[in-house]
């Protein structure tokens, strides 16, 4: 059986320490599970360095860091965990919903509109909610909380929008042109001239803000402005006169 010297427990801990894990408890809460795991696997003259090396990595995915970030979301938010399965499971259900619902009016069925509004209702309420808190979590500058609170209240406008539009409701349009005017003159600025300042940001922040561009654009489309409006009404009223006239005649 392997036993760790004294030396190498300094060394260990300040690994960790200098690896960006900062709790003295969960420090010793980590030496103590890899001193144990050391002394159980390591032969009795092997190499302790290397062994080590490998042994660290099983404790995270990208770095030792982010055990002390579940740690405080576990100690700040009790019910990180279960907001999260809340938010894939409402995420998960808001897209097979939508995609049936879609099919079912694509093909005239019956079924399609409460498809459509429990889906959108599940999305706009429940999934962007949950997913926007949940990120604002994570942020630590006011700044990119902020981009995730105008972010959140665009997302949901637009998706209360398109459930307004698609059933045929009032205020459709007004809700998603106020959104989209969030969208395009108060997020993506703010969300792209600080995302490009960043290097190690600036590519997807660039490739973001041009799908967020695109997906404005297409709803755009969707939308029949004050003049096209006026337009049809125009246009149904004469046609309506025209057929007037000719059942006199």
């Amino acid at each position: 059986m392997y036993r760790i010297s004294d030396q190498q427990i300094d060394f260990i801990l300040n690994d960790i320490s200098a690896r960006g894990v900062e709790m003295e408890s969960l420090q010793q809460n980590l030496l103590d599970h890899i001193c144990c795991i050391i002394e159980q696997k390591l032969e009795e003259n092997g190499d302790f360095e290397r062994f080590y090396s490998q042994a660290i990595t099983t404790f995270y995915k990208e770095n030792l860091k982010e055990i002390e970030v579940e740690t405080n979301h576990l100690l700040i938010h009790k019910n990180y965990y279960a907001m999260k399965k809340i938010m894939l499971y409402s995420g998960t259900f808001s897209a097979i919903v939508l995609s049936f619902g879609i099919m079912l009016k694509f093909m005239h069925w019956p079924g399609a509109g409460i498809c459509i509004q429990l889906s959108l209702l599940s999305l706009s309420l429940i999934f962007l909610p949950l997913l926007f808190t949940l990120k604002i979590k994570e942020k630590q500058q006011n700044t990119e909380k902020l981009i995730l609170v105008i972010g959140a209240i665009s997302a949901i406008l637009i998706s209360i929008g398109v459930l307004f539009k698609v059933m045929h409701w009032p205020w459709a349009n007004m809700m998603t042109s106020a959104s989209l005017l969030i969208m395009l003159f108060v997020f993506l600025p703010v969300y792209f001239f600080t995302g490009i300042r960043n290097p190690q940001t600036k590519v997807n922040t660039m490739v973001s803000s041009i799908l967020l561009l695109c997906a404005c654009g297409l709803i755009l489309t969707l939308i029949r402005i004050p003049a096209t409006t006026r337009y049809q009404h125009v246009e149904d009223t004469s046609y309506f006169l025209r057929n007037e006239q000719i059942l006199e005649k």
